[in-house]
């Protein structure tokens, strides 16, 4: 395997791997010079030139109206990699953590049941304004992070509770007891606690008829699944655990 492959092999492109290899053969050039040795054509070159930089494998001077690129040691390309391991490591925790909510909507029958996806704080903020309007009275949410919530919606949170208020809507939270919990207590809001051990820490909210998952991924994704059984049976178990479950002390 030559050293081109090698690097296609790790998750460079085959252009940014043939931009790496001249700047490491020859030193450094400007983009023209990198367009001329390699074939490539010049605005592509910028392009690769970018997520080269952005992977840590490129850097630039600037010298008059021209940037001279250079590259950076083959051990960047190592600590890439590990880079690489560690984002992956991270995925598979966050995946492994809301495998329940996709679980759920593979084995539901899909005649009796709605699934909507939003994405982004946008989304987010769609699938909070819906529990404004769900018709029930009260909205049970398992595994809450005040955190996020407040780092993502810092503005939306308070008029979010005020709509909740207005609306005669209360919640009930079960989470671990952790430094930053309490945030959103309120007139709506109460708080119990589990063991991390007793409860699955995907954030859940149930209201109505829906049940809503929110996976905190880059982007926010919020699952919301609209099914009578479904909520039933999550809203029983809810009981059971807010009946076990601490109060605040």
């Amino acid at each position: 395997m030559d050293e081109k492959d090698l690097l296609s092999k790790i998750g460079l492109s085959e252009n940014e791997a043939k931009i790496y290899l001249v700047l490491l053969k020859l030193g450094p050039l400007s983009a023209y010079q990198i367009a001329q040795r390699t074939g490539i054509y010049r605005p592509h070159v910028y392009d690769k030139l970018s997520t080269l930089i952005q992977k840590g494998l490129v850097s630039y001077v600037q010298q008059g109206k021209k940037r001279i690129f250079s590259p950076a040691p083959p051990s960047k390309v190592l600590d890439y990699l590990k880079e690489q391991e560690n984002d992956l490591k991270k995925d598979i925790l966050l995946f492994s953590t809301n495998l329940d909510a996709f679980n759920i909507m593979y084995n539901l029958p899909k005649e009796d049941t709605k699934v909507d996806v939003f994405t982004s704080v946008e989304g987010l903020k769609l699938m909070l304004s819906d529990t404004w309007r769900s018709g029930n009275k009260e909205i049970l949410i398992f595994g809450l992070d005040d955190t996020k919530y407040n780092e993502a919606l810092p503005v939306f949170m308070p008029q979010h509770f005020k709509r909740l208020k207005m609306n005669g809507l209360r919640e009930r939270v079960i989470t671990q007891k952790k430094k930053g919990t309490y945030t959103f207590e309120n007139e709506v809001t109460k708080y119990r606690f589990l063991n991390s051990s007793q409860i699955n820490p995907a954030n859940t909210m149930i209201y109505g008829d829906k049940i809503a998952f929110v996976v905190w991924g880059t982007p926010i994704t919020s699952i919301v699944i609209e099914n009578k059984q479904l909520a039933r049976t999550y809203k029983e178990y809810f009981e059971y655990l807010w009946k076990i479950a601490e109060r605040r002390s």
